[in-house]
């Protein structure tokens, strides 16, 4: 089982959508947005899943700078959470982040 801060980046995101899920879900106006966030949802435990097993260089500059994005992206979700943004503006900065949170995984190597 991996560890580090790139595992810790990539968990914390997957608990903090499968904690918040419901509140997302309840915010969300329409079917696209519902179905936006569920892709968004099962790319984040996917990602969590697969860095179970990866092992990461966090020496690496391109993980390090991975890894303070994806930071930044979690605390510009949390911030719009917490003051009921728009929806739609939450739904592309989660998508960014687990974007981030997928080319993280690429950097990853099997072990």
């Amino acid at each position: 089982m991996s560890d580090g801060p790139s595992f810790e980046d990539l968990k914390k995101q997957y608990f903090f959508l499968d904690t918040n899920f419901n509140r997302l879900s309840a915010a969300c106006q329409t079917d696209e947005q519902r179905d936006q966030l569920r892709r968004e949802y099962v790319n984040a435990r996917d990602n969590f899943w697969e860095a179970r097993n990866r092992a990461f260089r966090e020496d690496d500059p391109l993980v390090q700078s991975l890894n303070e994005e994806l930071k930044d992206a979690q605390n510009k979700i949390e911030q719009l959470l917490s003051g009921e943004k728009n929806i739609a503006e939450l739904l592309n900065v989660i998508a960014q982040a687990v974007g981030l949170a997928s080319r993280l995984i690429t950097l990853g190597s099997s072990v």
